[in-house]
Formats: structure tokens, C-alpha cells, sequence
């Protein structure tokens, strides 16, 4: 287990990551349980972060911010989500948002059950507790709300931040730590920048693929070229970047004596991280450079298809299509013309005299044997040979003349086999012994046995076989 915790480093961060998970709790059991103040239709999660971010400005200008001003601005919040809502029903919800994240019911802080992996890898529980907000009388008569540490990191981490800020704030707080040495701290730091580039590296290809199935819907020029453009220089400033980090670190193993065994472990894999990194960026800058090639593939492909020749024009693409995007009144003035065009009128025919004169003297032709069917005119066909010749049925009658004494359709079978009989032959005799079941007048009798046929070829109940003449010769000797 020792060598699996030094590759999985998330094993080391996993601890944060469920604090992180762990602070929103109360949020989720005050919106799910939000149905014993009547208050369904309203979004709990949001009323909480709002009073945090009040009472987070609040902390900016002096200690806290009062009770008061916090009740009535959650108030006016409610009031714009749910105009309809009564002044009692604001006030619970008020009261149920404040006394849970200060945890009045609670009569503590928060706490939750953890999972932590110690050295050895083993997991074990533990517990832990936070709080959001905190009241306190500061002796003017009047309570102050205070937040906690979690809960700015609550509100903090939930605000959707660029992932290029978060790539450039991340390097210079890289080098900060390997400058004051906090080796530990840095590889940490290091597996978060190459997340951060992984990020990257999912939003960019998306773009592109969004791109590329459907040029119709999509305006390459003024949606994704600054985008593509932007991405080219960022891409370009992490590769310099990561390089100069890379090099220093490289400097700092080589020419550092005062390195423990431990702090040079964690180097070693700081570099090995940020060559993945590197690495990953550079492929980035490959797929931005060819990005323009595919697209324009793809608009080949999609609109510029080659039109197929035809003799007749297309009504839909050379008429109908382009008859919609003109004006209605124009179209209506020429309407008829157009409907002329698509169902163009067939001229009924019209009797011609001279053509019925001619047709009504014509002498009648003599009649003539040449399209009667006649015997001569058939050509025999080959017709597809029997499935069982003549030489093979006396061959299996003859097989069937030869059992002369008591034996099982087993036997029978392995007795062909041996003498290499064909497989034609064999489906001929057990055919005909199956006919032969119940038979009286057949010159072999045939019944069913209890076990079951031992062969490779056939499956079900054993045939007992026994020649008549073999009974009969039984019966005279007494």
C-alpha cells in the first residue's frame, strides 16, 4: 500500500478536497428539509450564500455586520424571488436561513465524519468540526454576525473563476514556495498546475469539436478565432514559463547540498509533473496551429458537397429554396408562374382522322407461329441431383440386414464410424430406425432404453435394436 500512496498524491489531498465537500452539508439539509416552513418553491442554497456574502462585506469595513441590517436584506432578496410571498412567510424563511448556518439547533458547531488515509495507507474515521457563522455582542446592544474561515472558503470556491487566471496565479504562487523552500507545499502545488492544465486542455478541444459539428451554427471568424488566438499566446507564455520553473528546479537539485533525502524526493517528483505539463501544452499548440485545417475540412465537407449531375433540375434547391427567401409580395405576383413551372399542365390528345382512316385499311398480317410456345422453344435445365442416390439406400438397407443379433444404437453407430462411413449414411439408418418404432411388420424391433445415446454426432434416449428372426429362433428352441 506504501507504494500506491506515493503515486496517488490525491490520497494525500483527500482530507481537503472532503472538507471542501464537507462545509456545503448544512446548506443541502437546510434546502431539503425547507418543506416544514412552507418554503418549496424558494432556493434555501442561494438565501445562505447571500447572507454570507453580506455578512463577508460587512467584516471589510469594520468587525461584523449587525443582525439587523443582514434580516432585512435577505427580506428584500425574498421579496423580488416571491412578490406573492406573506410577510410571516419572509420572516420564517429569514429565521430558518440565519439560525442554520449559525446552527442554532444544533447548540454547537458543525460536525461530520471523515475518511483519512495514514502513512501506512490504512483508512480510518475522523471527526470534524466548523462553523459558519458566529453572533457576537460587541456591548452596544445589538448582535453582530461574523464568518467563519470555512465559510469565506465556502463562498470563495464557488465563484467561477478563468482557468488561465487560475494557471498564472498558480505559477507565482509555484515559485513563491520554491523560493522560501517549502518543498512539500510545492509538489502539491505542482499536481494542481497540472490539473489546471488538463482543464485547459477539455475547454479548448471543446470548443474546437463544437466547431466541427456544425459549421452551419457556428461563425468561426467572430466566435472562435479570438478564442483560438488567445489560447495560442497563453499556451505560448505557459511553455516559457514552465521551462524557466523547470530549469530552476533542475539548478536547484544539481548545486543544492543542504537537500534532505526527503525534500530531494519531492523535487524529483515536481519535475517529473511539470514535464507532463510541459508536454501537454505542447500538444495543445499542435491541435491550436492545425485547428484551422479542420475546420476548414469540415466545411468542406458539410457545405461545400459536389452537386451530383443530373439532366433534370432540383424543384427544391433551384426553385423552392430560393423562392423563400424572397419578399411575399413579389412572390405573389408571380405565383402562378411558378406553380406552371412545378405542375407544368399535360395537353389532353387530340383525335387525328387521317391517322384512324389509315388504321381502320391496314390489312390484317397473317398470322404467324413464331411467338407459340412450342416444345422446341424450351430449353432443358440440369435439374439438381437427389439428395440420397439409389447406391445409398441400398447400402444402408444393406447395413440394416446385416444386425443379427441383440445390440444399442451406440454400438450400431461406433460400428459404422469404424468402418468409415460416410455421415449421409449414418443420418439414413437412424432415420429409418426411428420409423421403425412401434413398427410390428419392420424385420428389426426397436424400443427406447433409459440411458441416453453416447455419441458425438446424435443426442437423446438409447435405441434398443433386436432382428425379429433372432425372437422367433428364441421361442422354437424350448
Amino acid at each position: 500500500m506504501a507504494p500506491l500512496l506515493a503515486e496517488q498524491s490525491w490520497w494525500s489531498m483527500s482530507l481537503d478536497r472532503q472538507r471542501s465537500l464537507a462545509i456545503t452539508a448544512p446548506l443541502q439539509q437546510l434546502d431539503s428539509a425547507k418543506a416544514y416552513i412552507g418554503a418549496q418553491r424558494h432556493d434555501i442554497r442561494t438565501y445562505c450564500l447571500y447572507v454570507i456574502d453580506q455578512v463577508a462585506l460587512g467584516m471589510r469595513a469594520q468587525r461584523g455586520e449587525r443582525i439587523v441590517v443582514v434580516e432585512q436584506a435577505l427580506n428584500d432578496l425574498i421579496s423580488k424571488c416571491e412578490p406573492k410571498a406573506s410577510t410571516e412567510q419572509r420572516g420564517r424563511i429569514v429565521a430558518w436561513v440565519i439560525e442554520g448556518l449559525l446552527n442554532v439547533r444544533g447548540r454547537g458547531p458543525f460536525e461530520e465524519i471523515l475518511t483519512q488515509f495514514d502513512e501506512s495507507g490504512m483508512p480510518r474515521k475522523v471527526r470534524y468540526t466548523f462553523s459558519l457563522l458566529e453572533a457576537k455582542d460587541l456591548g452596544d446592544e445589538s448582535f453582530y454576525l461574523v464568518a467563519s474561515a470555512e465559510a469565506i472558503r465556502l463562498y470563495t470556491d464557488l465563484l467561477a473563476r478563468d482557468v488561465t487566471d487560475e494557471q498564472v496565479a498558480n505559477e507565482y504562487l509555484f515559485r513563491f514556495l520554491m523560493e522560501r523552500g517549502e518543498w512539500q507545499k510545492a509538489a502539491q502545488e505542482s499536481g494542481r498546475m497540472e490539473l489546471l492544465s488538463l482543464e485547459y486542455e477539455q475547454k479548448v478541444l471543446r470548443a474546437i469539436e463544437i466547431a466541427e459539428v456544425n459549421v452551419h451554427a457556428f461563425s468561426w471568424k467572430e466566435s472562435l478565432l479570438p478564442v483560438l488566438q488567445q489560447a495560442r499566446r497563453h499556451v505560448g507564455d505557459r511553455i516559457r514559463a514552465e521551462n524557466s520553473v523547470l530549469a530552476s528546479l533542475r539548478d536547484k537539485l544539481s548545486h543544492e547540498d543542504t537537500l534532505n533525502q526527503s525534500d530531494r524526493h519531492n523535487l524529483c517528483k515536481v519535475e517529473q509533473t511539470l514535464d507532463g505539463v510541459i508536454c501537454r501544452h505542447t500538444h495543445l499548440s499542435h491541435v491550436l496551429m492545425s485547428a484551422n485545417k479542420k475546420f476548414a475540412e469540415a466545411q468542406d465537407a458539410q457545405c461545400f458537397r459536389p452537386k451530383l449531375l443530373s439532366t433534370l433540375a432540383s424543384l427544391e434547391h433551384d426553385l423552392v429554396r430560393p423562392m423563400l427567401l424572397q419578399p411575399l409580395g413579389r412572390v405573389s405576383a408571380n405565383a402562378d408562374r411558378f406553380s406552371e413551372f412545378v405542375f407544368r399542365p399535360e395537353p389532353r390528345p387530340l383525335p387525328s382522322l387521317v391517322e384512324i382512316v389509315e388504321r381502320l385499311l391496314r390489312p390484317e398480317r397473317e398470322s404467324s407461329s413464331e411467338g407459340i410456345d412450342v416444345e422446341d422453344n424450351f430449353q432443358e435445365l440440369p435439374s439438381e441431383p437427389a439428395f440420397l442416390t439409389a447406391e445409398e439406400e441400398s447400402e444402408a438397407e444393406q447395413v440394416l440386414a446385416s444386425i443379427a443379433n441383440s445390440c444399442t444404437l451406440t454400438d450400431l453407430l461406433d460400428e459404422l464410424a469404424s468402418q468409415g462411413r460416410s455421415l449421409k449414411l449414418h443420418d439414413l439408418v437412424v432415420t429409418t430406425l426411428l420409423k421403425s418404432l412401434g413398427d410390428p411388420d419392420s424385420r428389426i424391433q426397436v424400443r427406447t432404453g433409459q440411458a441416453k445415446v453416447e455419441n458425438d454426432l446424435y443426442m437423446g434416449s438409447e435405441l434398443l435394436l433386436e432382428p425379429r428372426e433372432a425372437q422367433s429362433h428364441e421361442v422354437e428352441v424350448p
